[in-house]
């Protein structure tokens, strides 16, 4: 059901881009995913292993890899390979295997680990990146990625402690946060589908590549983590490497980089939801 609602809003963001005037939007929809990942997160020392610091590692390595291989041939074909590659853990990460009757803490941690070191890691990263569009500087990316992150982190943490009615009564709508996500890549859809009707000089082949790029970067991610996690941890690993949070990076996208290069993160919420559904077809089959 949520894939239909997923290309549904897809379907949507294309044929009616002039929702792209609320792409300020896009950073609350983040804000509000966050808060409910964040209302019952806890992490101890047993569930970390070394597997996620390979995660994590290969989750910073592939976007500067894909950037300097890409760059040479177009810019922003490779801006946008970073920016998709470069997302962290999705949000949903834990939901998808707890129906799969897995690990949760496994992929809890994960999310914890990449959502907060990419996120600081970005803004240091991305002034060079974008040097040849943008004229941007440390801070002016640092602040914002603090704001949409410590904000729903205290929140959550002062709900859990302080008001644990409120908590109780949000940790009912954990899985309609789903809605939140779904307004974020309507969005991105739609402005990126403006861009490319209004101001895109270049042929429809960059957004061929771009669908190209993201489909091999969603499948490597997925394959990897499955090795990197090994026999005990392969489908927690998988998920935690492949599963993106690109609600973050469609935000960054449209801040930071370009409507274009929003594209990457699009295409990839696609096929991760392809093969999402297709582990969860599996799962369920007598």
């Amino acid at each position: 059901m949520k894939t239909i609602i997923l290309l549904i809003t897809l379907s949507l963001g294309i044929l009616f881009p002039q929702g792209y005037v609320y792409s300020f939007l896009i950073k609350y929809f983040l804000m509000a995913l966050l808060l409910f990942a964040f209302l019952d997160i806890q992490i101890e020392k047993s569930i970390i292993k070394r597997s996620h610091f390979y995660i994590l590692a290969a989750n910073l390595t592939l976007p500067f890899f894909l950037y300097l291989v890409l760059v040479p041939f177009n810019m922003q074909l490779a801006q946008s390979a970073f920016v998709t590659a470069a997302a962290p853990t999705a949000i949903a990460a834990p939901v998808i295997i707890s129906i799969l009757k897995r690990k949760v803490e496994y992929v809890a941690f994960s999310l914890v680990l990449t959502n907060f070191i990419i996120a600081l890691l970005l803004p240091f990263v991305l002034p060079s990146i974008t040097s040849n569009t943008h004229d941007i500087n440390v801070w002016m990316i640092l602040y914002p990625v603090l704001i949409v992150f410590a904000v729903p982190l205290a929140l959550g943490l002062s709900l859990k402690y302080f008001f644990p009615s409120i908590h109780s009564w949000l940790s009912k709508f954990k899985d309609d946060s789903f809605y939140f996500l779904m307004g974020a890549i309507y969005l991105g859809t739609a402005n990126a589908s403006n861009y490319i009707r209004n101001n895109l000089d270049q042929s429809l082949v960059i957004v061929v590549l771009i669908g190209i790029i993201s489909f091999l970067i969603c499948f490597f991610n997925f394959s990897l983590g499955r090795y990197i996690g090994g026999n005990s941890f392969s489908i927690e690993a998988g998920q935690s490497l492949g599963q993106k949070n690109n609600a973050f990076t469609i935000w960054i996208a449209l801040t930071f980089i370009s409507p274009l290069a929003v594209l990457g993160p699009v295409f990839y919420v696609l096929f991760q939801n392809i093969f999402i559904s297709y582990e969860l077809y599996h799962h369920n089959r007598p």
